[in-house]
């Protein structure tokens, strides 16, 4: 064996050259030209195994992706739900403010005096939460609460009312304004309230048929708002006082009509105390078709209003 660097002859045990300290190469070892041994530190690099790396990246990019469509999906179906609630509560809202009992509500809330004094001009109403429900025998019942909102104030409008032969009638509303006061929207402040009907008739059971029980003499029944079953309805004079006095707004009239038609009393129970006698004048000149329970002409206690525009200077 020989030294790599200064050439000298060395024994095939040595490690070192003892003439330079080069360390003596291994006796399969051989030198590329040059005179510099080439050296090589374990194996040689190994390409990495075909389809590892590659494999792992891959399924990592489609979770990704998969993730992302789920995502889209359930923003998709959010989405979808918020519209299809929205567009359902508008339905809702529309078909039951559209409803005869909520028109009959509204109605009797602007026409109340004590509304419009505190509350003004009523606009805006929120949403009737409550129960609405109408049989094919014409009977219901609605009980339900809205938000409304008038030009000077705002509050919460409770209405309890009931349907007897097709026909909508308030039995209670009230307004809790915002500052904590309460409006009897009906029956109005003053008014002695009506019974529904009197003298033993009873929802639960149908009405006994013509000549076999039907309702005794002097039956009373409660007919709501009468103004749209008036055959003849006169308009109430203008007092001149009133007129100097620009006094307006609406009266409420609590008539009596008996088994023919006309009215046998009237007072007013609310308006301007200037247009009270006009109002209950008007009154009972009104005239009303007879009506009938069980076949029988009774009598009918409810209301009729008028409304009284000032004059403009």
């Amino acid at each position: 064996m020989q030294c790599g660097n200064c050439g000298k002859q060395l024994p095939g045990d040595v490690k070192f050259c003892p003439g330079c300290g080069t360390p003596a190469a291994p006796a399969n070892f051989s030198a590329p030209a040059g005179g510099q041994p080439a050296t090589s530190f374990g194996d040689a690099p190994r390409p990495p195994l075909s389809g590892i790396g590659t494999a792992q990246a891959g399924k990592k990019s489609g979770c990704g992706k998969i993730l992302l469509i789920l995502l889209g999906v359930g923003v998709v179906i959010l989405v979808g739900l918020g519209i299809a609630g929205y567009f359902g509560f508008r339905y809702a809202e529309d078909k039951l403010k559209s409803s005869e009992a909520y028109t009959l509500a509204l109605r009797t809330l602007k026409e109340n005096p004590e509304v419009a004094e505190k509350m003004g001009e009523v606009g805006e109403t929120g949403f009737p939460l409550g129960a609405f429900n109408e049989s094919a025998d014409g009977t219901g019942s609605a009980g339900f609460t809205m938000s409304v909102k008038g030009s000077k104030a705002s509050g919460q409008y409770e209405v309890g009312m009931t349907r007897r032969g097709g026909q909508w009638q308030m039995r209670t509303g009230r307004v809790t304004l915002a500052g904590g006061d309460v409006i009897d929207v009906w029956p109005a402040a003053g008014a002695e309230e009506a019974p529904e009907i009197m003298d033993g008739d009873d929802d639960s059971m149908p009405p006994p048929p013509p000549g076999k029980g039907g309702p005794a003499p002097g039956t009373v029944i409660s007919g709501g708002v009468l103004n749209g079953k008036a055959v003849s309805k006169p308009a109430p004079a203008y007092p001149a006082i009133a007129k100097a006095a620009r006094a307006g707004g609406t009266v409420v009239v609590q008539i009596t009509v008996d088994e023919g038609g006309q009215v046998v009393s009237a007072s007013a129970v609310s308006g301007h105390p200037l247009l009270r006698a006009s109002a209950e004048a008007a009154a009972r000149a009104a005239r009303f078709s007879p009506t009938l329970l069980s076949g029988r002409p009774v009598k009918v206690r409810g209301t009729i209003t008028y409304n009284f525009e000032p004059p403009q200077q």
